[in-house]
């Protein structure tokens, strides 16, 4: 998996090992589960090591899947936000802003609802983190 400012601007294929800051630790229906290696709190990995992809990530912290990630050419296109407690699951649309890729962080006008395959995607999740729990 990539990070911010991973991904190579020559069009390479692929980001080098000592390079990526995120590892698989599970697959769900052929998706990768994702956590980030630096530490327990997960950064948005905003590019993808494969082109058009999608990534479940992991918190350490939480230990349970709280993202949903779909990317389109490498870049972050569109999450899926799994709030515990404090709102219903949501997405969030993801656009390039300079030489980056961003959202308006808590904008309203950015909230949408779960499309089908997000909804049986978030639903794969959920499964897979009560499969999981830790006692």
């Amino acid at each position: 998996m990539g990070s911010r400012g991973a991904l190579r601007n020559s069009g390479g294929h692929g980001i080098n090992i000592e390079y990526r800051e995120y590892s698989a630790i599970d697959y769900i229906d052929g998706i990768k589960v994702i956590q980030w290696d630096f530490g327990s709190n997960n950064k948005t990995p905003v590019c993808s090591n494969t082109p058009n992809t999608i990534y479940y990530s992991y918190s350490t912290t939480d230990n349970r899947i709280e993202h949903i990630y779909f990317y389109k050419n490498h870049m972050l296109v569109r999450s899926v936000d799994m709030d515990d407690d404090r709102a219903p699951a949501h997405t969030h649309n993801w656009s390039m802003q300079g030489d980056s890729v961003g959202r308006k962080r808590h904008n309203p006008s950015n909230v949408f609802p779960l499309t089908a395959e997000e909804t049986r995607l978030y639903n794969l999740a959920l499964l897979w983190n009560e499969q999981h729990q830790q006692s």
